[in-house]
């Protein structure tokens, strides 16, 4: 198996993306029922997103990138290098808080 694909499978792991999933709503500063109603999506639906019990849907995805500048890459992959500056600097923010913290703990 290539290296590139070995990459993109691990990236695209389930608990890769709910991580992501739920850093993006911590960026939004947004309950899971708050954050998934804007996004037309159901509060069930989404919690078990964020939990990586399912994978979050192409359909839900693409309501996600419409309501929050998101991108399928940075879903599904981790590729930030099409979100906005401010975007990408407010999810680092909230990755290094959470390493801070659990360093801390």
């Amino acid at each position: 198996m290539s290296t590139l694909l070995h990459n993109l499978q691990a990236s695209a792991d389930p608990e890769r993306i709910a991580e992501r999933l739920r850093i993006v709503r911590q960026v939004e500063g947004l309950s899971q029922a708050e954050f998934a109603q804007r996004a037309d999506i159901a509060p069930n639906a989404w919690n078990n997103y964020e939990k990586a019990r399912k994978r979050i849907s192409l359909d839900a995805a693409i309501r996600l990138c419409a309501e929050y500048g998101l991108t399928l890459d940075y879903i599904y992959f981790g590729d930030s290098g099409n979100l906005t500056y401010n975007l990408v600097n407010a999810i680092k923010a909230v990755e290094d808080r959470r390493r801070r913290g659990a360093r801390d703990s």
